[in-house]
């Protein structure tokens, strides 16, 4: 959930600076085809906020939302929530509903702590969480049909490298697809493996590998901010 989730820079590597875009494009006044918050959302936000509310003693959080508010409360870090400390939980509710997998959300709860503060340290406990995640079908066919464009000569190793998170290369060492294949909600996924795969996705690869990962991520990022939440109003 950028800006809080970094960790979705990775999403548009070589493509287009992605944080900045996504933080701007959340943090818009409902400008372009971003999914409004809405009342959608009050149900979900109020659920949150409550879930935040003992962030600073107490029980901890339970939802996602809550967890991320209390994390970022706790490591100091509250000038970082997205859509300021007022808006957080209503565009958090319609975020969470709109885009996180199921996937990501276990790996928030196990690596939103204080002993996780450092970005790059959160992150390679979220990656490596995902190492024990089995993929929902949805998860499957998209690392599937990106490896049958993006290297067809060698699919099964491609699908390995693709949804496996290897401690020795780091947090550096994750591809696009690793990101958008765990932490995106199966909609997403199933749309952008339909238009972000396949000879059409990547025209001019020319069974580049590079060329062809380079396309998904320019692709599948638009496909993702038409689905960012615009902060309430």
């Amino acid at each position: 959930m950028p800006p809080a989730r970094l960790v979705l820079r990775v999403l548009l590597r070589g493509a287009v600076g992605f944080a900045p875009v996504a933080a701007a494009a959340a943090c818009s006044d409902g400008a372009g085809d971003a999914v409004p918050a809405g009342d959608a959302g009050d149900e979900a936000a109020d659920a949150a906020r409550e879930a935040g509310a003992d962030a600073g003693g107490g029980e901890r959080p339970t939802t996602t939302c809550g967890i991320t508010r209390a994390y970022f409360e706790g490591c100091g870090n509250d000038g970082d929530l997205n859509c300021g400390a007022d808006g957080f939980d209503a565009w958090c509710a319609a975020n969470d509903a709109a885009i996180n997998s199921e996937a990501y959300r276990r790996a928030e709860a196990l690596c939103l702590t204080d002993g996780n503060c450092d970005g790059a340290k959160r992150r390679a406990c979220e990656y490596a969480h995902y190492n024990d995640e089995t993929p929902t079908a949805a998860q499957r066919a998209l690392v599937a049909a990106y490896c049958e464009t993006c290297a067809p000569s060698d699919v099964a190793g491609c699908e390995a490298r693709s949804t496996t998170y290897d401690p020795a290369e780091g947090i550096e060492g994750v591809d696009d697809i690793f990101v958008a294949a765990w932490e995106l909600a199966d909609a997403i996924v199933d749309e952008m493996r339909t238009e972000c795969t396949g000879a059409a996705a990547a025209p001019d690869a020319g069974g580049d590998l590079a060329a062809c990962a380079k396309a998904f991520a320019g692709c599948a990022a638009e496909v993702y901010l038409d689905r960012l939440p615009d902060c309430p109003k």
